[in-house]
């Protein structure tokens, strides 16, 4: 696989999902090597690689950090940036948190074609899985298998009537990204909203960005009759963007993961694949 970065600048404005700041997002054609964040609003942030290395926290998104400034949330972002193979790109930003825009990744996929694509003469590393690779804690469950394709599958479970289980294969392509998986937006259930505003979470989050499921209903329709596992697809595209190598020849299982849990299988991917 070859790298690849943008053909043009590409600019993004909004409000975070989990801050509710406002922010300016650049998008900069870069052969560096790597994604990066840059914290425009501090002065001497430095650069935020895109790694795994740079996970601060999981709680309810996936935040990257250096020593000086922190990225909230990013995984939107890099699943458009990994479906459509972008591997170098600096990512200019003047506030904590990409734009949630509305609540899903359409919005980026749309302005990464716009911006266009440009091919970089070196190759990027590939994940390599020549066995089955299991990981396993609580209810949570992954399995990474050998596929003559590149798919995820996530099965969703929970203890609610409408949404009591709902499964989702996708084939990784950008035009199936665009179709199937990017539209599906963030989602939450009416009974952890209280959690989340009194630990500082979703104070962006609208009926116009977030999929809300109450009791007896949603608050607002569900785009696909299986939205959540879609969405969790989405999520894990972004979080795997994380390991720095190309997801090919891979079927990825997920059993109710989250960002905590894609990040340690992440992290066992690398780690197994090492001399696959």
């Amino acid at each position: 696989m070859r790298r690849k970065t943008l053909r043009q600048t590409t600019v993004l404005k909004g409000i975070g999902l989990h801050t509710g700041m406002p922010c300016s997002m650049i998008l900069k054609p870069s052969e560096q090597g790597y994604i990066s964040f840059i914290r425009a609003d501090i002065a001497g942030s430095g650069t935020i690689k895109a790694e795994l290395n740079s996970v601060s926290s999981v709680m309810r998104g996936t935040n990257l950090s250096n020593a000086k400034a922190e990225v909230h949330t990013v995984e939107h972002i890099l699943s458009a940036l990994n479906a459509f193979g972008i591997t170098d790109l600096i990512i200019e930003m003047d506030g904590p948190e990409p734009p949630v825009m509305d609540g899903s990744a359409l919005e980026y996929a749309n302005a990464i074609i716009k911006a266009g694509f440009k091919q970089i003469d070196d190759d990027y590393p590939i994940l390599k899985v020549t066995k089955n690779i299991d990981y396993k804690e609580g209810d949570i469950v992954y399995k990474a298998e050998p596929s003559d394709k590149t798919k995820l599958t996530f099965i969703f479970l929970r203890d609610h009537p409408l949404v009591s289980r709902q499964e989702y294969t996708f084939e990784v392509k950008p035009d199936n990204f665009l179709k199937e998986i990017a539209p599906a937006r963030t989602f939450g259930f009416e009974e952890e909203i209280e959690f989340l505003r009194k630990n500082g979470l979703a104070k962006g989050g609208t009926v116009n960005n977030c999929v809300v499921i109450t009791k007896t209903g949603f608050t607002t329709r569900p785009r696909f009759e299986n939205e959540m596992a879609r969405h969790k697809i989405l999520d894990m595209l972004g979080d795997f963007k994380l390991i720095n190598k190309a997801l090919t020849n891979i079927h990825i299982t997920c059993s109710c993961g989250g960002h905590k849990s894609n990040i340690e299988f992440g992290k066992i991917l690398l780690k197994e694949t090492i001399n696959g």
